[in-house]
């Protein structure tokens, strides 16, 4: 198998409007050699690696990297196009399909809901056409059980995006070029990209270990998050009561090898004021609440948004100097949740401290062993300071992770997903589930991300494939109860089937005190699925 891409950088010098352009051919030549030697240009690799790095003899600015490969699109049965970020849809599709992503909703509605903030609308071109997909850093054809898989080797350095051309049968990788210029003797790896062939499992364990990837250590996790029960609506009361319910159930199981969890999700603070939570209904705080968990043998668990505040908050009101802004000097919106929700720039040393001591006082002296960290994707919505999406990205989650001791799990959510690859115990791998199986018909017409059951479950079975390999995949959360929710039992063996087979993390939002006979041994039947597929 060959590689094979022409590789195309186009650069300039600081200063210089005329743009230069260095060609490597499919087999490695160069054609340019004259800007090849300026930009002191090493095309390395093998019949499955394709390596371009520069170490320039005067400063320059890279416009653009993408490489090319001719391939036989047509022939294959499926195409699977890793999406942005944790709810991106990413599923196999046929080679001829479209995505739909924001170009049949209205203009106003997009910016007054801000759609376009928590996908990748505001950085890629949608092309509606057949034949004509995207994705992120990785994917794959597959033709009966053999799949020809092709990969970044690190996008830390700047993401790529991978675009299909169905008709002239080629994959087009885009990498993010360095955000500022490249000095005079500096060394820089601009495009490194791989093909793997064979089975599915085989291709993604040579391209991890190519790329250096590996899975942290994490046991699997059942148990409880308030968000579907109570949503942002909860008060030391309701969570005390739910919080009997799982001690109980919990306890009496033999759950061998899986911890049990006990979650507090959003609204016990006004997002960004984390350390400030309402004390008229949280009287002896969040600790109180962690202690109480522990103390019923369950893992504390608390939700946090660390990369954003809401207008309403006092950080925003104090701080507005945190908050990002974009080219042209206006404030970045991370989306219209809550008050509507604000990025922090996270290059900023105040802020950066002010996360650091938010992550330590939950966990050092609140008591929260495992923190579900939310709406990430905020920081790497403008590349600024000199760094692009890809190395901001990196960036703010080495933050999070050096922030937290070594006993604290992180549960990333809401996060372009390749940068999560062996930073985070567990991951969210699709959209939030709804109350019913695909939500109202007009809403279908919305983003990749939007909240739909249907889709959340068709992206966990189609991410699978990244379980115990990069993170342990989080499909989102299972319902037994049948009060305010709207499935049918297929709809509903379909959850329990997915959930249970599919990730490391198994969580209800029920009040498990309230279920009844039949719904505590549909229960028992999900967890004994769910650790006999964490044992195989």
């Amino acid at each position: 198998m060959s590689l094979g891409p022409r590789i195309s950088i186009v650069y300039h010098l600081p200063g210089v409007a005329r743009r230069r352009t260095v060609t490597v051919g499919g087999d490695g030549s160069i054609v340019g050699n004259n800007d090849a030697r300026q930009l002191g240009m090493s095309v390395s690799g093998n019949a499955n690696v394709r390596r371009v790095a520069i170490k320039p003899v005067v400063p320059v600015v890279i416009d653009e990297v993408s490489a090319v490969m001719q391939l036989d699109i047509a022939a294959a049965d499926a195409l699977y196009l890793n999406g942005y970020n944790s709810w991106t849809d990413s599923v196999e599709r046929p080679v001829d399909d479209r995505m739909w992503g924001l170009t049949r909703a209205p203009r106003r509605l997009i910016e007054k809901h801000v759609l376009d903030a928590s996908g990748d609308y505001l950085f890629v071109d949608e092309d509606p056409r057949r034949g004509h997909q995207h994705g992120f850093g990785y994917g794959y054809l597959r033709q009966g059980d053999s799949v020809l898989l092709f990969g970044s080797l690190d996008e830390d350095c700047g993401y790529t995006v991978i675009y299909e051309d169905l008709d002239a049968g080629t994959l087009t990788f885009d990498k993010e070029p360095p955000n500022r210029t490249v000095s005079a003797g500096e060394e820089r790896e601009l495009l490194s990209l791989c093909v793997e062939g064979g089975t599915l499992d085989e291709a993604m364990d040579a391209w991890l270990a190519r790329a250096g990837i590996a899975c942290r250590p994490a046991r699997p996790l059942v148990g409880y998050s308030s968000w579907y029960r109570h949503y942002g609506n909860i008060d030391a009361w309701c969570l005390e009561k739910d919080l009997a319910g799982v001690a109980q159930v919990l306890g009496g199981m033999d759950l061998g090898g899986v911890d049990p969890v006990f979650q507090i999700d959003d609204g016990y603070a006004k997002v960004g004021d984390w350390l400030e939570y309402d004390r008229a209904k949280f009287p002896e705080g969040p600790r109180e609440l962690a202690r109480k968990a522990a103390d019923a043998g369950l893992l504390p668990g608390l939700w946090i948004a660390p990369f954003v505040c809401e207008r309403e908050s006092r950080v925003f009101a104090e701080h507005e100097d945190w908050v990002m802004r974009n080219d042209s000097g206006e404030l970045v919106k991370s989306g219209s949740q809550w008050s509507y929700g604000m990025a922090l720039d996270v290059r900023n040393p105040e802020v950066r401290a002010y996360v650091r001591n938010v992550l330590q006082t939950v966990t050092r002296e609140w008591g929260f062993k495992l923190l579900k960290l939310d709406f990430l994707y905020a920081a790497c919505m403008v590349a600024h300071d000199g760094l692009n999406r890809g190395e901001l990205m990196a960036d703010a989650l080495d933050l999070l992770r050096s922030s937290v001791d070594d006993d604290v799990r992180l549960l990333f959510c809401g996060v372009p997903l390749v940068s999560a690859f062996g930073r985070c115990e567990y991951c969210r791998v699709g959209q939030d589930v709804g109350l019913d199986w695909d939500d109202k018909p007009h809403m279908r017409m919305m983003h990749r991300e939007r909240v739909s059951t249907k889709l959340s479950l068709a992206n966990a079975r189609g991410r699978k494939h990244l379980d115990k390999r990069v993170f342990r995949c989080d499909p989102d959360i299972m319902f037994l109860r049948e009060e305010g929710v709207s499935f049918t039992a297929e709809q509903r063996e379909e959850m329990q089937r997915t959930d249970t087979t599919s990730g490391g993390v198994l969580f209800t939002s029920d009040n498990m005190a309230d279920w009844n006979a039949r719904q505590l041994d549909a229960f028992h039947h999900a967890v004994a699925a769910f650790r006999a597929y964490n044992q195989a």
